[in-house]
């Protein structure tokens, strides 16, 4: 692993300012990941492709989405009395090349079904030639320019059509089957080739009857199914609804913004989040409408929704009406203003951002009143790593002890549930994090039975614990729904076999690959023959956990809860809560939490300070948080002034979580390799934010600090008080214990712990006695220490000026005895009645 080189360089601490080198990644020396070429690409041997030389083609929609028998929901095929569903599948062809492409044609090819819920992602990483049901050749251009697109719609008959020679795609059985449209064409001055493919996934779970042979009838061909065959049982459904954000929040120093505390982000992405048309707002209202649509009831009990407590404080604080700052690179600013920007932030609270706060927050109420909540690591932090770090109040924040989620939502969070975000937990994180009696909810493949072998999904009783639990779920299921949205991951349990450049494929065909992997234990469980293989099959069913940042659009999340709501609507699925399944049977008995899920490698593990002499993340985190500590240390809370103290401090434990967020450890590249740019963005972003933690601890601890009057101090006499200024710059009061170190000859009184205002400062008047010689230096040195004996500045030195009272007492007689005459003198003259001049008029 490379040392990551700027872990040092940066020495400036200017916050606020350094929002922006959160912003954009990679930073402070870290070289930038390289897209990858075509030559690239074909060396690598990567299917599909992400860099094509000559066409891109994206899959945009497929219709029937699930081809459930006659009754499927596409065209019906031409030709045809009864007629057999037709697939079509439709998108965009661009030519990204620099010469111009002839003669372009389209073709749809199908490959064989996956032979369980399991495989069902294999096919996606297949070459052309595994697809070998083919249609024919559309053409869809003449010509297409560099740089032009021209959007296709390829179909074919699900299934033969009598009487019709044409190809179909032959889909006679229920199953989950392939589908990949090919692009040929033949480049200006070339010969004819096949420019690139693109894959999907459709879901079969009826065939579709065979059309009627024109003039045959009914009776006559074959044998119907026989009408007392049981239907089989429901698959058990539930449903893990995320609700969290990306980490943008930051903290600042105490003070620095001004005496109010502040919520300072990176940038824009939480406020367009809560916007009207934002992605949480999406979330929300998707969930909602289908809650209130067909089988809605039945959808609700099944799910439950996973919010973040750090995204739900946040969004609580701006709802209060706390002013937001944010730095996009062009200078702090407000949301809103996005001309320009200053050398300082206006601290202010924007109105449509708190109204859209406050509404949001308000339909997340609603929507979870009576529902099944859990509380997610805030800001998806890495336990393992909180693990590791052992901090009490790290370890409190990332698992809301403090009760936020239902503070704010006055819903109770279902307990004893850990829901890592990367889906998978070290053996001794869940003991060390919670103690016994706690559920992990993880991926099958981060568990193992007693012989080492990975489990079917399923309740793990974790074997030399106190009850420990790991409630698994299909990695499959988990990989697909991670591939969606704007922002797909490779997660660290997907199987290494099916990782692939996600971006190769469009967020819709992702989708669509995530329907066909929840809907697979479906089909699994209707097509089995075997009454045991039927009983696995529904007692595994189908706990949906898409990632916790979840980057997706209304419409997706809403026709995702649409398919659910079909197949519970018609009986081929259950409801089943979580709280249900957490109380079911433990399947494997004597389990256990495994080390590595797959043997692979993971860039989302990958330390960017493994090497650095300053210390990897584990340690860097344990001295930002001892400083942390220190701070909190500091507060006076007896103080009514310190009321807002935590407000301040609090967002600094937050940042050491959102330094060690999950979330993009696993975007983009191939999902293998750091150098195809595996989580790179996100890795260095928590590196920058880290850094800067510690840089904002130690800038805040320097603003409470010692000054003297000057270098030299001079006694006027052996018990001349010494002068010292203690200042304090955070907007909190504080108590700090002075300790004076000094030479034999002369003796300092303890100063010990003394408070100093909010934003002020305390002069000190330390009694002093000296008996040394007469103009002899001397050297005391004073120290400002917190109350848990952290040092909070360099030591002061003051240079002691002692001697030369002879001197001073010998004037201070003579100028007594010298007024003691005087006054006696001018006593004398008034009792004699001579009048003193300066007494002229003043006399009676």
């Amino acid at each position: 692993m490379n040392r990551w080189p700027g872990g040092r360089l940066v020495r400036a601490v200017v916050p606020v300012s350094l929002c922006a080198a959160l912003v954009s990644a990679p930073l402070w020396g870290v070289q930038p990941v390289r897209a990858v070429t075509p030559e690239q690409a074909i060396d690598a041997g990567y299917v599909p492709n992400p860099a094509p030389a000559l066409a891109r083609i994206t899959i945009d929609d497929i219709t029937p989405r699930v081809l459930d028998g006659a009754g499927a929901g596409g065209q019906v095929a031409v030709g045809t009395e009864a007629g057999v569903p037709t697939v079509t599948v439709s998108g965009t062809i661009i030519n990204v090349g620099d010469v111009p492409l002839e003669s372009v044609d389209v073709r749809l090819q199908r490959g064989p079904g996956s032979p369980d819920a399991e495989s069902v992602r294999e096919p996606l990483v297949w070459s052309e030639p595994s697809f070998p049901v083919q249609g024919e050749f559309l053409r869809v251009a003449v010509s297409l320019a560099p740089g032009e697109s021209v959007p296709y719609r390829v179909s074919m008959p699900a299934r033969e059509i009598p009487g019709d020679p044409g190809p179909d795609l032959q889909l006679t059985e229920p199953g989950v089957y392939p589908l990949l449209v090919n692009v040929n064409g033949t480049p200006e001055g070339g010969s004819p080739a096949r420019l690139d493919d693109a894959r999907t996934l459709i879901p079969v779970l009826r065939a579709p009857p065979p059309a009627p042979i024109p003039g045959v009838d009914d009776d006559e061909v074959g044998a119907a199914a026989p009408a007392d065959a049981p239907d089989p049982a429901p698959v058990p459904l539930t449903v893990l609804w995320p609700l969290a954000a990306a980490p943008t929040r930051i903290a600042l120093v105490p003070g620095e913004a001004g005496p109010e505390p502040v919520v300072a982000l990176t940038d824009g992405s939480l406020p367009h989040d809560l916007a009207d048309e934002g992605r949480l707002t999406g979330l929300v209202r998707a969930a909602s409408a289908a809650f209130e649509g067909p089988a809605g009831e039945e959808l609700r009990r099944a799910t439950c929704l996973g919010v973040d407590p750090d995204l739900l404080g946040t969004v609580a604080e701006i709802a209060d009406g706390r002013a937001v700052v944010i730095d996009e690179g062009s200078g702090p600013h407000v949301p809103g203003e996005r001309d320009g920007g200053s050398d300082e932030a206006d601290p202010a609270v924007d109105e449509a951002l708190r109204e859209d706060a406050s509404r949001w927050l308000t339909e997340l109420r609603a929507l979870s009143e009576g529902a099944c909540v859990v509380s997610l690591p805030a800001a998806q932090a890495d336990l393992d790593v909180v693990a590791a770090v052992g901090d009490t109040a790290l370890t409190a924040a990332a698992l809301d002890r403090s009760d936020s989620v239902q503070r704010i939502l006055e819903v109770a969070p279902v307990p004893g549930v850990l829901v890592p975000a990367s889906g998978a937990l070290a053996p001794g994180t869940a003991r060390a994090l919670a103690g016994g009696g706690v559920t992990a909810v993880v991926a099958a493949p981060s568990t193992r039975t007693d012989t080492g072998v990975v489990p079917p999904p399923g309740m793990v009783a974790v074997a030399g614990t106190d009850g420990g639990r790991a409630l698994t779920y299909s990695a499959a299921v988990g990989a697909s729904l991670a591939a969606t949205g704007g922002r797909p991951e490779n997660p660290r349990y997907s199987d290494p076999s099916t990782r692939y450049w996600l971006d190769a494929d469009t967020p819709p065909a992702r989708l669509q690959d995530a329907k066909a992997a929840i809907l697979a234990p479906v089909i699994d469980a209707a097509g089995a023959t075997a009454p045991d293989a039927t009983a696995t099959a529904v007692e595994q069913g189908v706990l949906a956990v898409p990632p916790q940042v979840w980057d997706i659009d209304a419409d997706s999340a809403g026709s995702l809860l649409e398919t659910l709501g079909d197949q519970l609507s018609s009986g081929r699925m259950r409801a089943v809560s979580l709280p249900d399944r957490l109380a079911g049977p433990v399947t494997i008995p004597e389990g256990s939490l495994a080390e590595d899920p797959t043997g692979a490698p993971d860039p989302g593990l990958a330390d960017p300070f493994a090497e650095d002499p300053a210390g990897d993340t584990v340690g860097r985190l344990t001295g930002a948080l001892a400083g942390a500590g220190t701070l909190r240390s500091l507060v006076d809370t007896s103080d009514p002034t310190a009321v807002e103290a935590a407000a301040h401090l609090s967002p600094l434990v937050g940042d050491a979580l959102r330094a060690i967020s999950e979330t993009g450890r696993r975007a983009g590249g191939d999902g293998l390799t750091l150098e195809t740019g595996t989580g790179a963005v996100a890795r260095d972003r928590g590196a920058a934010r880290l850094v800067r933690l510690g840089e904002t601890v130690s800038a805040s601890l320097a603003r409470v600090d010692l000054l003297t009057p000057g270098s030299v101090f001079t006694m006027a006499s052996p018990n001349s008080p010494l002068m010292l200024v203690t200042r304090n710059a955070l907007p909190f009061p504080v108590r700090v214990d002075v300790t004076v170190t000094a030479p034999e000859d002369i003796t300092v009184d303890p100063v010990g712990l003394i408070q100093i205002p909010a934003a002020g400062s305390r002069t000190l008047q330390v009694p002093t006695q000296s008996d040394s010689e007469g103009g002899v230096r001397r050297t005391v040195v004073f120290s400002l220490h917190g109350p848990d004996g952290t040092r909070l500045s360099d030591p002061v030195e003051l240079s002691v000026q002692s001697g030369g009272y002879p001197v001073a007492q010998g004037f201070a007689i003579a100028a007594a005895a010298l007024a003691l005459v005087l006054g006696g003198r001018r006593y004398l003259r008034y009792r004699r009645g001579i009048l003193d001049p300066a007494d002229e008029g003043h006399r009676p």
